[in-house]
């Protein structure tokens, strides 16, 4: 054989592999799948064409057995879908705890449910929840809730409380009251154990409280008549006849031995009456007369008429003082007018007083005189 044939030969038995690496496809390592797991046997990362594969539920998952559980390795290289052939176990109901509650959203493995107590109970257990495991049972045991304590309850002077117990509960109460009947408990009579471990308020005292016997003058009393007035005693009053009452007619004694409101007062009635002292007179038929007292209206009457009589009187002087100014005026302009023109003026007939004859001469005008105007004279 030739040396080129030899050479030929060798290229042939080299090719030969590539060829048939070329036309056989491979599929690599299957997928991973959440719910279920390869089995052993398929453990490796290359698959031929038309190889299958199975798997196996993970724990906390159950076959479903109307799902295949078979992958194929298909022509093109890859391999075909997978269904979901494995479902969550479910662990049930994880169970209620007493005086709480418990929450969850569903009870399939890995779910939790949680726990939580009603108001004025405590979280006993460590962990307030429980987990569904893959065993397709709950975690640890169910959440127990305590009931809330208080402490014991403050002592007070001169009082004491009931009942005296160990230890107090959640809404368990007691009652306090004072040793002696005339002091007065001020403050909360009953408290109790609240859900946060407290009082629901501090406790009372025991305090005297007495109030003076009250007294109002013109009154008497209509209840509450016998003393001691502790506290919250109350009295009612009521005027006498003739009087009328200021202020509220009950009292009652406060924690400060103070009666509230203020005690009222009884005042006197005043009745004004219209005063007389015109009187009117009635003829008898002996011929006497009888004095009865006006009325109010005859009163009213002749103070009308008196009012009238008094205005025309000042009417009548002042319409008389206008008159005499108007007349003055006037003789004082004809004086004026007079001896301005130079005439003269004839007055009567004078008799001489010291004669004892009269005289027909004429005098001239002479100066008027102011006090002969004022009397209203002529020159």
């Amino acid at each position: 054989m030739s040396q080129e044939n030899h050479m030929g030969y060798c290229w042939i038995i080299l090719l030969v592999p590539a060829f048939f690496a070329s036309s056989h496809a491979f599929c690599g390592a299957p997928p991973r799948l959440d719910f279920a797991q390869l089995d052993l046997q398929f453990d490796k990362d290359n698959f031929s064409i038309g190889e299958n594969v199975t798997y196996s539920c993970r724990p906390g998952f159950i076959r479903d057995r109307t799902q295949t559980n078979v992958l194929i390795c298909l022509s093109n290289s890859t391999w075909s879908t997978p269904a979901t052939f494995c479902n969550r176990l479910s662990c049930g109901n994880p169970g209620d705890t007493a005086h709480g509650s418990v929450s969850f959203e569903n009870t399939l493995f890995g779910s939790r449910a949680n726990y939580t107590c009603d108001l004025g109970y405590n979280m006993l257990s460590k962990r307030n929840y429980r987990e569904c495991q893959a065993s397709g049972d709950w975690s640890n045991d169910i959440p127990q809730c305590e009931v809330q304590k208080c402490p014991t309850p403050n002592a007070i002077a001169d009082g004491k409380y009931n009942p005296d117990l160990d230890e107090y509960e959640y809404l368990q109460a007691v009652s306090y009251q004072c040793n002696n009947k005339t002091l007065a408990l001020i403050g909360e009579k009953t408290v109790f154990c609240t859900a946060y471990g407290n009082w629901s308020s501090d406790p009372p005292e025991c305090k005297e409280v007495l109030c003076v016997p009250p007294y109002v003058e013109n009154s008497e009393k209509v209840s509450g008549l016998s003393p001691p007035y502790i506290l919250n005693s109350a009295v009612t009053f009521q005027c006498l006849q003739g009087f009328t009452m200021t202020g509220s007619p009950s009292v009652v004694c406060n924690v400060s031995s103070q009666w509230n409101p203020p005690l009222p007062t009884c005042n006197k009635n005043v009745t004004t009456t219209a005063t007389t002292t015109a009187t009117t007179k009635k003829v008898t038929e002996a011929g006497g007369s009888t004095v009865f007292p006006k009325t109010t209206k005859q009163q009213n009457n002749e103070e009308n008429e008196g009012e009238n009589n008094v205005g025309a009187i000042v009417g009548g002087v002042i319409t008389g003082i206008i008159g005499i100014l108007f007349a003055v005026l006037a003789i004082f302009y004809v004086c004026w007018y007079k001896k301005r023109r130079g005439g003269g003026y004839v007055g009567p007939t004078r008799k001489n007083h010291e004669s004892g004859r009269s005289s027909s001469h004429q005098s001239p005008i002479e100066q008027c005189d102011m006090q002969q105007i004022e009397a209203q004279e002529t020159c």
